[in-house]
């Protein structure tokens, strides 16, 4: 009796080896497609939001730094881009400043970005695609009006050229 009992379990703890490590396939399974399929998905799509100009893009240039006018430098990137060649001049916005920037300034230009946002969401852009060039405070301030309105990508000026940072805010297929 005491013989079975102990064959019984015996069997039982090797069955019981078997099924856990079955069971742990499916469950390593999930972990690395939470841990690594999540982040090569939100990659790629990433990659294609970068890519994809919308069906209606627009430009919001703004140029705050004084005696550097950067206009001349986007549109020789808009031309060279496949993707943003074909922009019209009428959704190309531009918030400018001669001066430096001062703190009395940001009342001005907060309202004078609203206006250019404006004046693209009137010409029905689905897609700003945005170049600013000065001091951190105007990011700071151009985030923020942009933050709730289409689709926003942003470029960085590097030696020369503009390259695509993505967009302003992840879109909601891309959060959790």
């Amino acid at each position: 009796d005491r013989r079975m009992t102990e064959t019984l379990w015996t069997y039982l703890s090797q069955i019981s080896t078997v099924v856990g490590l079955l069971i742990s396939i499916p469950v390593f399974w999930t972990w690395w497609q939470v841990v690594f399929g999540e982040q090569r998905r939100r990659r790629r799509q990433l990659m294609e939001v970068r890519q994809n100009p919308g069906d209606r893009p627009g430009v919001l240039i703004v140029d705050l730094q004084p005696h550097h006018g950067v206009r001349t430098s986007v549109e020789a990137h808009l031309a060279s881009d496949e993707n943003l060649k074909a922009i019209p001049k009428d959704r190309i916005v531009m918030v400018q400043r001669d001066g430096s920037f001062r703190p009395d300034d940001t009342l001005a230009f907060a309202e004078e970005l609203r206006s250019a946002v404006h004046k693209l969401a009137d010409a029905g852009v689905d897609v700003i695609h945005v170049f600013h060039a000065g001091p951190y405070v105007s990011a700071m301030m151009v985030g923020a009006v942009l933050a709730n309105s289409k689709r926003v990508m942003l470029y960085q000026h590097d030696r020369g050229h503009y390259h695509n940072f993505g967009p302003l805010q992840p879109p909601r297929f891309m959060t959790n």
